[in-house]
């Protein structure tokens, strides 16, 4: 079965949710543990089968300190936000 391609932001922050938890010497379980969320669900946003959306709001903003972004480039970064979203006048 082939994965759905992932947008170069969203595959950004998956990398940025590795590299962070490399940094720390974890692992995906002890980042899952840390953040609140379950390691098949972190799993599954850093395999791209889950979006970072479904995350509550006080899961995403635990994971925009985790990642040390504001919530703007978190949300940019998840594809909540678009950059178009920012230019008065565009409408989805």
């Amino acid at each position: 079965m082939k994965h759905k391609q992932k947008s170069s932001s969203y595959q950004q922050l998956i990398n940025r949710i590795h590299a962070e938890t490399k940094m720390r010497g974890w692992n995906l379980a002890e980042t899952a543990k840390a953040l609140g969320i379950s390691h098949v669900y972190l799993t599954s946003i850093t395999c791209g089968a889950r979006k970072i959306s479904g995350l509550s709001a006080d899961k995403q903003r635990v994971l925009s300190r985790f990642l040390g972004i504001s919530m703007v480039e978190f949300f940019l970064m998840a594809e909540i936000l678009l950059p178009e979203d920012f230019v008065p006048g565009t409408t989805a």
